[in-house]
């Protein structure tokens, strides 16, 4: 428990500035949808990509869904919650490295594996939860523009989401556990986020997308009821497989 305490201190303010940052965001996508429905077309016309050009289509023909899970979750939830694991789970092994006190942590009568745990589970719940309590405030939000999203829709929608940026946790887990820079852990997830993006926007490239797992079809997907376990699963049993690598590597390494 003391070690939850510990990081919880030190990282509470991000997650709350994250949660702060999420809401606002999606409040003012909601405000904007009733003029953006109305210049979607114009809209779609001068954008170059064929991906940016594939959500708007996917908008003007499906209405207020697809635009509802583009801003919280392939936009809001993937961009900010990327910032939010560099900030948080960077720092879970390597800030102990980048700021020499790993000795020190290490030589209480703790194991490196509880340790371990302990800090990504917290960082989980301090990157996830903002997720989930906007991604529900969404339900609420949309019935001022007489919009209505059903609960089965949200909820799968931000299982899926959370299972995706648990896995970015994961990755960043596993770059921390053997970085000597808690830099280092916070730009791999940002790196990796950014060549993503670059490839979801070349056509015949995205396929190689980590955002190919979260854009406009497999919210529309779960949104008429069919939920992508067989996706989903593959990205936990990834997550899990680095959990465990980070782990193991820690349980190696010398400080």
């Amino acid at each position: 428990m003391n070690l939850w305490k510990q990081y919880l201190r030190q990282t509470w303010w991000i997650s709350l500035g994250y949660l702060v940052i999420l809401e606002g965001a999606l409040v003012a996508a909601i405000l904007y949808w009733p003029r953006f429905r109305d210049n979607i077309p114009a809209i779609a016309k001068l954008v170059p990509f064929d991906a940016i050009q594939d959500l708007l289509g996917a908008m003007e023909h499906a209405g207020y869904w697809p635009y509802l899970a583009i801003q919280q979750w392939f936009k809001g939830c993937s961009l900010f919650g990327v910032g939010a694991i560099a900030f948080v789970a960077s720092g879970i092994i390597a800030r102990e490295a980048d700021q020499r006190t790993a000795e020190f942590l290490f030589s209480r009568p703790i194991s490196r594996r509880r340790v371990l745990i302990a800090r990504h589970s917290m960082v989980c719940l301090l990157v996830l939860l903002p997720v989930v309590l906007s991604s529900i405030s969404a339900i609420w939000l949309s019935h001022w523009i007489g919009e209505f999203v059903p609960w089965a829709s949200i909820l799968w929608s931000t299982t899926y989401m959370c299972i995706f940026l648990w896995c970015l946790i994961c990755f960043t887990t596993l770059v921390s556990s053997i970085a000597q820079h808690q830099l280092t852990a916070g730009a791999s997830v940002v790196g990796l986020a950014l060549i993503s993006f670059a490839l979801y926007l070349v056509q015949g490239l995205d396929q190689l997308s980590l955002f190919k797992l979260i854009d406009i079809h497999t919210f529309m997907s779960i949104h008429d009821g069919d939920v992508p376990w067989v996706k989903g699963g593959a990205i936990a049993g990834a997550a899990l497989l680095m959990l465990i690598a980070a782990d193991q590597l820690l349980a190696r390494r010398s400080f």
